[in-house]
């Protein structure tokens, strides 16, 4: 009976080793595995359930061991006494697998949920990385767009030809681009520093507040004509164009000027129209002074026969002879501001005919007690095409009425240059009493003098005027009252000469 029970033993005990020997291994290899990913559940469950039937394995295989050893010991009735623990640790221990398998599979749908979730995220992840590459290029493209548009704008804002000033609420400077500053003549940083006011531009406080009062009123200007009066007092007639801005939300408001120069055009319109006015006032003062002519050398005939006939009536017939020749002067003036022109042009040198001018009226008596100056250009010869006698009339009728602007008291300078563009320019400066900037426009109409009674009759400077335009020239006048007057005649250098 004992030996056919050996092998049942044998079967027994080393199944009961073989198993837990098993069961140790298969929970070292779910602890490698549970290394190897702390986040796989899988191997989490196999490390439990691992750890189950290893306890389990242990409980088991030793209650058979002891069962056999008792057995064989004849101490039956012992293991009947602790059996019952053992089929208890038996049982705990198998319930223990089953409760990890059915507390896995809770574990599990979680796990599920989890890792579909984590995919969601993760496709979320990688939506999120597109549209964030995406916001990005739009970013950088935007910001590209935007530097291009300002760049745009600062170049036309910098090489605009026309004055762009910006200015806050209250009309204070805040930007203005450099043909502003070559406008205004105002240095940038004085202007932006010291805040100064578009009005103190304006050479009349008086336009400038209906300027203000208009933009106010309508919230923008167009076209407003106005004049400058800059550091120099220099004076520029203007064209202003404005608009306020009250920009994005939350800024407070600025205005916008853009301000174009126009003296050259308001000059040459002055000139044209004194142009056209001399040529009517031409034609009309040629008949007028063709008729009169003929009956004033008759009176003066007859006056002058009379002082030989009628001696006693001398001083009445010396009175009548003396205001007939001042009316032939006033015809001839007439005649010469009417006459279209000499037909003898010939090369004249402008350096000689003002050292002429100069030595015939330094013997006059009225010049006696005034420094005359002649600055004669020391370059090239000053040759233009012209008619000698004419030229030399205009320069005498110059500096005749500087001499009456000094008072026969003061200074004259004569000054001849040459400019590159090859203009001849005659310059006639006084340091005398100046004219009053209301008679500026009307210096060059005929009979307009501001001369005392008898003293002019006002052609002089229309002669001269028309005479230099015959020459294809021009002729300015820059006065400041108790300065002085400069007369500038411009006339084109023969081209011959190059």
């Amino acid at each position: 009976m004992i030996v056919s029970f050996i092998p049942i033993l044998a079967v027994d005990v080393l199944g009961s080793v073989a198993m837990v020997v098993i069961a140790f291994l298969a929970l070292y290899k779910a602890k490698i595995l549970r290394g190897m990913d702390q986040d796989n559940v899988v191997f989490l469950y196999l490390l439990w359930i691992s750890m189950g039937f290893t306890i389990f394995a242990l409980s088991r295989s030793f209650g058979h061991i002891l069962k056999q050893f008792l057995v064989l010991t004849s101490n039956s009735d012992a293991w009947h006494a602790i059996s019952s623990y053992s089929g208890s640790v038996n049982t705990g221990t198998f319930m223990l697998v089953g409760l990890i398998t059915l507390f896995f599979n809770q574990t599990w749908n979680i796990n599920e949920k989890i890792f579909s979730s984590r995919k969601k995220l993760e496709n979320t992840h990688i939506k999120l990385m597109d549209l964030n590459q995406t916001l990005e290029q739009k970013v950088i493209e935007r910001t590209e767009r935007l530097t291009s548009s300002e760049h745009k704008c600062r170049r036309i804002f910098e090489q605009s030809l026309d004055t762009i000033i910006v200015t806050d609420y209250e009309f204070k400077v805040m930007e203005i681009n450099p043909a502003g500053i070559a406008l205004t003549g105002y240095p940038r940083d004085e202007m932006i520093i010291k805040k100064m006011i578009i009005g103190s531009f304006f050479a009349d406080p008086s336009e400038w507040e209906r300027i203000t009062n208009k933009i106010g009123l309508k919230e923008y200007i167009l076209n407003e004509e106005a004049e400058f009066l800059r550091p120099d007092n220099e004076s520029l007639m203007v064209l202003i164009t404005g608009v306020v801005d009250y920009g994005a939300f939350g800024c407070t408001k600025s205005y916008h000027f853009i301000i174009k120069n126009v003296s050259e055009k308001k000059q040459m319109e002055r000139q044209i129209a004194q142009a056209d006015k001399l040529a009517a006032l031409g034609e009309l003062s040629a008949g007028v002074a063709h008729e009169i002519n003929n009956p004033l050398g008759i009176i003066l005939g007859y006056t002058q026969l009379l002082l030989k006939l009628e001696p006693e009536h001398k001083d009445d017939l010396k009175i009548i002879e003396k205001h007939v020749q001042n009316c032939k002067i006033v015809v001839s003036d007439l005649l010469s501001f009417s006459r279209k022109g000499s037909p003898e042009m010939r090369i004249v040198d402008i350096n000689k005919v003002v050292d002429g001018v100069i030595k015939f009226l330094s013997n006059h008596t009225n010049f006696k007690n005034i420094e005359m100056t002649l600055n004669p250009y020391t370059g090239d010869r000053l040759n233009i095409r012209g008619n000698e006698q004419e030229l030399a009339q205009v320069i005498v009728n110059l500096v005749i009425n500087a001499c009456h602007a000094v008072e026969g008291k003061g200074k004259i300078d004569i000054t001849t240059h040459k400019t590159e563009q090859n203009k001849i320019l005659i310059m006639v400066k006084d340091n005398g009493k100046g004219v009053e900037k209301k008679n500026l426009s009307r210096i060059f109409d005929p009979f307009f003098t501001t001369k005392p009674v008898g003293q002019g009759t006002g052609l002089g400077l229309s002669v001269g005027y028309g005479i230099i335009k015959r020459h294809h020239g021009d002729i300015r006048v820059e006065s400041s009252e108790e300065k002085g007057t400069v007369f500038t005649i411009s006339l084109p250098g023969d081209r011959k000469e190059h």
